[in-house]
């Protein structure tokens, strides 16, 4: 498992790195590289958060 995925509270750290983004897109605007770091990072945190859903509702 990525060390991404290791924590239960992925609404959270999705919501914060949302955050993170979106003000460094106001900041430096869309196609800047830190803003494409955190774009990056939300879209690893989103496809963690799916597996592990999609994991427990195969098993329930």
């Amino acid at each position: 498992m990525c060390t991404v995925c290791q924590s239960d509270s992925f609404e959270e750290r999705i919501e914060r790195m949302r955050q993170k983004m979106l003000e460094a897109a106001e900041k430096f605007g869309l196609s800047h590289p830190e803003v494409l770091r955190f774009s990056q990072e939300l879209d690893k945190l989103h496809t963690c958060y799916f597996t592990k859903m999609a994991k427990k509702s195969s098993v329930g």
